[in-house]
């Protein structure tokens, strides 16, 4: 006889869910450019997928603001203004910085312990001279943070905010010049959290954060 609590296999992801991953990737990775119409043949022979679970995939970015959907004319690529992505960036560092602060309060062992081997990824990707994967342990590292934070709401807004930024941070770490400088910083951030000074912490992140935009 099973057990109650046997665990359950996972059930299949929707198709739609996971074209939005597909399609999603390649935005954010500057593989669709800015601008670009989604047409539903070129992009469904792409994706070897149907128009209709194409058509909802496209929704579900619309929904996170990477796409705008116009009457008769489909799905289109967001492309954000200077001034746009001035003021997102402006709010998604108060954020990062809030995150600070409040992982400082909530963080559990665990919690810093994750972040700490994070730093160690970081290292390992500057050492390699290896942008994209720093990249990928950056946005890992912030993320942790935000978790560690146990705010669902803060959670939310840096998600949405995230994904319409990260075409244009992950496209600035390739280009940056001080990149090394700046992966420098995250032991600092490690060491103040782990000290849970969370007013350090909250100006340190977004000193850190608007430091990339300079």
């Amino acid at each position: 006889m099973y057990a109650a609590h046997e665990q359950q296999p996972e059930q299949p992801r929707p198709l739609p869910v996971e074209i939005a991953d597909r399609l999603r990737s390649m935005i954010i990775h500057d593989e669709i450019a800015p601008g670009t119409r989604l047409q539903e043949r070129t992009f469904a022979a792409r994706l070897d997928v149907s128009r209709t679970p194409l058509r909802d995939a496209t929704k579900i970015l619309a929904r996170e603001g990477l796409v705008v959907l116009t009457p008769n004319h489909g799905a289109q690529v967001v492309e954000f203004s200077p001034g746009e992505i001035k003021e997102m960036l402006l709010v998604y560092s108060e954020l990062d910085g809030l995150a600070g602060r409040l992982a400082c309060e909530h963080a559990t062992d665990a919690d810093i312990d994750k972040v700490a081997a994070l730093v160690e990824e970081i290292d390992r990707a500057v050492a390699r001279g290896d942008r994209r994967a720093y990249f990928t342990a950056n946005q890992a590292f912030h993320l942790a943070i935000v978790t560690a934070a146990r705010n669902a709401t803060l959670a939310d807004a840096h998600r949405i905010l995230n994904l319409r930024l990260y075409r244009t941070r992950y496209l600035a770490i390739m280009d940056l010049e001080n990149w090394t400088e700046q992966a420098a910083e995250h032991p600092k951030l490690l060491d103040v959290l782990r000290a849970r000074d969370g007013d350090a912490m909250e100006a340190m992140v977004k000193q850190h954060m608007l430091r990339a935009w300079e």
